[in-house]
């Protein structure tokens, strides 16, 4: 069993998705208004569960490796230890954090690809992946457990580190951009060569854009369907002129940080409103010859048994792979 808390990072109303698992695969699904220091003070009063965070990337540093070489004799957990220390080594070197975890991908055996290393041999390439927690989150952690390492049923994770991988898998992309706009924070995830580039962020959140509908009397067709707004012209144009202002903004904003060519995964409640999924993919294709891309669940990932959200996706694809990991090891058992 497992708690599933993602973070939805804004600097003024902190707040936490959480999934709680029940028995028998049934997810619970809320929201806590609550800083992290609260948050991780609530795990204490669950010992037997998991205890799983999904952290803003911003809290993150990162650091990969491509490595080539030649094993003799098949690859042993050491061996794999001893290539992680070596590129642990060069990384501490450059940064002050504090290393939270390995990861090895990208992983090719005599040119063909496997999902591990261990007990491979000959001609092999592969990507070693590490990534560092900054020293404030993990003092907020340790002020709770001491040394937040130590404790067996606590992971960290950057939210968007399984997604990626997700996307990297499952749409085959190696060069996109995840945009996360939020109601009071806008967050830019940059990926080339199926990793992380630059992390970003401005002001141009939800919270923005709902002001300009205010200033423009139209607040009430924040909550309008499509051919609601369809059938009223007057409030139509209205609306078009609002969201193609708001759109500028976002693609002048993208070229300034150099962000252009690149296709974007929109992950925000936003997705919703298909006049500003229109009028943004058509700015932003005109420009950089890219499109803006919705974020939808496809029939891979197991909703269970409700509709979600769109910012529920990183959690979402969380859940999916510690229920699947949960489930093979089930069937192991009953053979």
């Amino acid at each position: 069993m497992f708690y599933l808390r993602q973070e939805n990072y804004d600097p003024k109303y902190p707040k936490f998705r959480v999934i709680k698992s029940q028995p028998e695969f049934w997810l619970q699904n809320y929201l806590l208004y609550e800083p992290l220091s609260n948050i991780i003070y609530s795990t204490t009063q669950y010992p037997k569960y998991k205890h799983i965070f999904l952290l803003d990337d911003q809290r993150f540093a990162f650091f990969s490796y491509d490595i080539q070489f030649t094993a003799e004799k098949k690859l042993t957990l050491n061996d794999i230890n001893s290539l992680v220390q070596e590129k642990l080594f060069k990384a501490e070197k450059q940064t002050r954090e504090k290393f939270l975890f390995s990861h090895i991908d990208s992983i090719l055996v005599n040119w063909q690809e496997k999902q591990f290393l261990i007990w491979e041999s000959w001609e092999i390439s592969c990507r070693i992946i590490l990534v560092f927690l900054n020293r404030e989150t993990c003092r907020i952690f340790n002020d709770r457990f001491g040394d937040f390492q130590s404790q067996k049923n606590i992971e960290i994770y950057p939210e968007s580190f399984q997604t990626i991988t997700y996307l990297r898998n499952n749409m085959h992309m190696d060069d996109f951009l995840l945009l996360y706009i939020r109601d009071s924070h806008c967050k830019w995830v940059l990926i080339e060569n199926g990793f992380y580039s630059k992390i970003d962020s401005i002001n141009l959140w939800v919270n923005a854009l709902m002001q300009m509908y205010k200033d423009n009397w139209i607040s009430k067709y924040r909550y309008k369907n499509y051919e609601e707004i369809e059938e009223n012209q007057f409030a139509k144009n209205l609306v078009v002129q609002t969201l193609e202002f708001y759109s500028d903004m976002l693609c002048k904003r993208i070229n300034e940080k150099e962000f252009w060519n690149h296709n974007i995964f929109v992950v925000s409640s936003i997705m919703k409103n298909w006049h500003f999924m229109e009028i943004f993919n058509k700015l932003y294709s005109q420009s950089n010859n890219k499109y803006i891309v919705p974020f939808h669940y496809s029939e891979e990932l197991d909703q269970f048994g409700r509709v979600r959200e769109p910012e529920d996706i990183d959690a979402l694809i969380y859940a999916n792979r510690i229920l699947w990991k949960e489930i093979q090891w089930i069937k192991k058992t009953i053979e």
